[in-house]
């Protein structure tokens, strides 16, 4: 869990310190005061970037050079010191006082899933959004995968290259690579899906009982015939589009409602619990998985687009995952939170954070 953190220097926060709680811990205020500014924050600790558009220079409060945010982060009985920063145009990353280069060497501290005004993109938007929702959730529950997928995107990117320079031999050369990753991470994704499907369908009836929620998964390529054969069948065409056709790159799990696009069919609430049953089956299977880390569920602006009633089963639902929450609202009496008391409650006003005696 996230036991403490600092944050300097983000949007409008200042300067904040929390103090955390293992389950619910609710943050209000008025609008623009700086509630979503903790929890970007808190995403940027978690993956260094932020969960808005823009690049992370953006993020910097107005008239300072740079901002910083440290956590620390306890795992099974160990404390982790964590900080991620950007000052004179470059962001660093540090765990327990040592520069780290790559997302992999911490990520996996801080499991961190969002709900937000922008979570419908993963039900709307292209298949970019879902492939990246898929490897995030095998990285937490494969020990392998990161390794096997930055193979697989070296042989991609270097194929790519050799087909726009009309380089067949080279191209070539790099198929048995890009093959062999590419068979591996697939079969990765397809034991993940088919260990969150159930879970994720289990939230869908309880939350959609009349609406036929499903996914069609697609691999990339025609899981029945080798990939190092489909490679090598379709170079050509390939390189007439200057890029590989087939792979898990391409790879996407359509969301459908009565047999089409979940997009068309569904209402934004709709959506949204589709998107929420998602995160909620992925924090049941990390838990299930890697025991030893605890999920973190960002939920900012939860009434947005959901009524009463759905605010209530959302709530009472993610309390019983065993997450660590950080949840936003205006007030404590403007989220409908049923029979749940937070344990940590902050108030932010103009971007500064205090905790409130219940």
């Amino acid at each position: 869990m996230l036991e403490r953190l600092v944050v300097d220097g983000v949007r409008n926060i200042g300067s904040a310190e929390l103090a955390l709680g293992r389950g619910l811990n609710l943050i209000v205020g008025a609008n623009g005061a700086g509630k979503t500014s903790l929890l970007e924050a808190v995403h940027c600790l978690a993956r260094a970037r932020s969960f808005l558009p823009g690049p992370l220079r953006g993020i910097t409060k107005r008239g300072q050079d740079g901002w910083s945010v440290r956590g620390v982060v306890a795992v099974e009985g160990k404390a982790y010191r964590l900080g991620v920063g950007r000052m004179g145009g470059h962001t660093r990353v540090r765990l327990d006082g040592e520069t780290v280069g790559r997302l992999s060497e911490f990520a996996w501290l801080l499991p961190v899933q969002v709900l937000n005004t922008r979570s419908q993109r993963l039900v709307t938007d292209g298949p970019s959004e879902r492939r990246g929702f898929m490897n995030w959730g095998v990285f937490h529950v494969e020990p392998s995968f990161a390794g096997d997928w930055r193979r697989y995107e070296r042989a991609l990117k270097q194929r790519n290259a050799a087909l726009r320079r009309g380089d067949d031999r080279l191209a070539a050369a790099w198929e048995p690579e890009m093959a062999a990753a590419g068979e591996r991470v697939g079969e990765q994704r397809r034991d993940f899906l088919d260990a969150l499907y159930p879970l994720w369908q289990r939230w869908v009836r309880a939350w959609l009982p009349d609406s036929d929620v499903d996914w069609a998964y697609r691999a990339g390529w025609d899981a029945q015939v080798p990939l190092a054969e489909q490679l090598a069948a379709d170079r050509a065409t390939s390189a007439a589009r200057g890029y590989s056709l087939r792979g898990p790159h391409r790879a996407d799990i359509r969301l459908m409602a009565t047999g089409r696009a979940a997009a068309s069919e569904l209402s934004r609430g709709q959506q949204k619990l589709v998107v929420t049953a998602l995160r909620f089956a992925l924090v049941e299977l990390l838990r299930d998985r890697a025991p030893s880390v605890d999920p973190l569920l960002l939920m900012d602006d939860l009434p947005s687009e959901l009524d009463a009633a759905n605010q209530r089963a959302v709530v009472e639902a993610a309390t019983g995952l065993g997450a660590q929450l950080l949840v936003t609202a205006i007030g404590q009496a403007s989220l409908e939170m049923g029979r749940v008391t937070p344990d940590t409650l902050f108030h932010v006003e103009q971007g500064q954070c205090v905790e409130l005696i219940q």
